[in-house]
């Protein structure tokens, strides 16, 4: 350990080294060398850093050493996109302040309001938690941000994936003026940048992930899967991924059939383009998807040219690009005009070697990621469903929610204990994800951009709980 790294631990207080040391941690992490100081000066800071390495203390520590015990009040705020994430962080924050008596309280939809309204009440020093219940709390009054003077944003890019923009836009009216922001996050679009606009006061930028000194406005990565399962996998990366609006490349003719017949036939808004249409077809389908009218377009790389889409959130390469040239093509056509695009290919066995060269060809990192799990594609799909309910309902009287939500209860109960009833809730859920807009990001100017409509068919998660009686 280098003699300021030392010096870092060995400056906090007595009772967050204690701390620490339960913890296990002899020496800070990277993340934590280069975000605690500027943090503990009161400074706003944005913090690019893979989840796992350790940003979690990053702002935990700095938070534990600052709020004051003898105030029962929230004096820190972090907005987690999850209620997976929210325990973790609550944990790991009560794990630092254990000898100093902080006190932390989750705040999440889908659980009882009574044991988080009973806290409240009781007292406490940091709020964690997702932006639908927090702000149902501070809507009804049972919650008050007057004492706060931290906020920090945790995996922020997921937090706006979720939708979550429109709730933190209303939770930034409760915050105090004079207060410090730090926003963490993995990865650094444009939409996180305008989140960082509208919430931070000239941050400092620090960068943990090599190859990424500063904001970059396109994501790329890429799946491996097998020939023989890639549909199948595209549709669960859709349904994980959740685009807003997307081009899907397809190297041939046929496979642009093929795919757009697939995405159809299982719910999916989309049309194609390609040699074999006429032009006005081919015009009418690139209107659609200008206009919003249409989520998913289908393309040859040479039917697309002449594309221009300023709002296209993603470019998915379903075949792998044949060149370095054709990749830069058909990404340049998402994260256009300042905004955020995301590029995902998917990748079999035979690409792989040719995949690689274009990246160093290119000098552009792309990460690769695992297939989500079913149990990953449930927890996405439920914290979007719950997020949107959330949203609906919270504008609502307590009378309302008797008349509407409450005496349907019994209702929902009844159906959970019958195979049939639960396969009839799963297709009003998936009704409900399908007739609802997809999540809205936001514009460099940090304004709301408009979704297009999207759906979702039955999905892994449906396909699980089915038969549960």
């Amino acid at each position: 350990m280098s003699e300021s790294e030392h010096d870092l631990f060995a400056d906090l207080p007595e009772d967050i080294r204690k701390g620490i040391a339960d913890l296990g941690w002899s020496e800070p992490m990277p993340v934590q060398t280069q975000a605690i100081p500027p943090m503990r000066k009161s400074g706003d800071l944005i913090v690019q850093a893979r989840t796992g390495s350790g940003k979690t203390g990053a702002f935990g520590i700095p938070i534990a050493a600052e709020v004051d015990p003898g105030l029962r009040a929230p004096q820190a705020l972090v907005l987690a996109p999850t209620r997976e994430l929210a325990n973790q962080i609550t944990q790991e924050l009560e794990a630092l302040g254990k000898h100093r008596g902080l006190i932390c309280l989750p705040v999440y939809g889908g659980t009882a309001y009574g044991p988080q309204l009973d806290a409240l009440e009781a007292g406490v020093h940091v709020i964690v938690g997702t932006p639908g219940r927090i702000l149902d709390h501070l809507g009804a009054g049972r919650m008050s941000f007057d004492d706060v003077k931290i906020v920090v944003f945790d995996e922020a890019d997921e937090l706006l994936s979720l939708g979550f923009w429109p709730d933190m836009k209303e939770i930034r009216s409760y915050l105090p003026g004079e207060r410090q922001s730090c926003l963490f996050s993995a990865t650094m679009p444009e939409k996180v940048l305008a989140l960082s606009r509208a919430f931070l006061n000239e941050p400092q930028f620090i960068s943990l992930i090599e190859g990424h000194s500063s904001p970059q406005e396109i994501d790329h990565f890429f799946y491996l899967t097998s020939a023989q399962e890639k549909e199948a996998n595209l549709r669960r990366i859709i349904e994980y991924e959740d685009p807003e609006s997307a081009i899907v490349f397809c190297n041939t003719k046929d496979d642009v059939r093929f795919v757009t017949a697939f995405l159809q036939r299982h719910g999916l808004d989309a049309d194609q383009i390609s040699g074999d249409l006429s032009q006005a077809a081919r015009e009418k389908a690139m209107a659609r998807i200008k206009a919003g009218e249409l989520r998913f377009l289908v393309a040859t790389d040479v039917a697309a040219r002449g594309i221009d889409i300023s709002d296209l959130s993603h470019v998915i390469a379903y075949s792998a690009p044949e060149s370095p040239e054709v990749y830069v093509h058909r990404t340049g056509r998402t994260g256009r005009a300042g905004k955020a695009g995301m590029a995902i290919s998917l990748i079999s066995g035979l690409d792989v070697g040719s995949f690689r060269n274009l990246q160093k060809v290119n000098k552009i990192e792309i990460e690769e990621r695992p297939l989500p799990t079913d149990e990953q594609l449930l927890d996405r799909v439920r914290e979007r469903l719950a997020n949107k309910v959330e949203q609906e309902i919270r504008h609502l009287s307590e009378r309302e929610r008797q008349i509407h939500v409450d005496r349907l209860v019994p209702l929902v109960r009844s159906m959970t204990a019958a195979d049939d009833g639960l396969r009839e809730l799963a297709a009003i859920c998936a009704s409900y994800l399908q007739e609802h807009k997809p999540e809205t990001t936001v514009r460099d100017d940090g304004d709301e951009t408009p979704p297009s409509s999207g759906a979702t068919d039955e999905s892994p998660c449906e396909r699980r709980d089915a038969p549960r009686g």
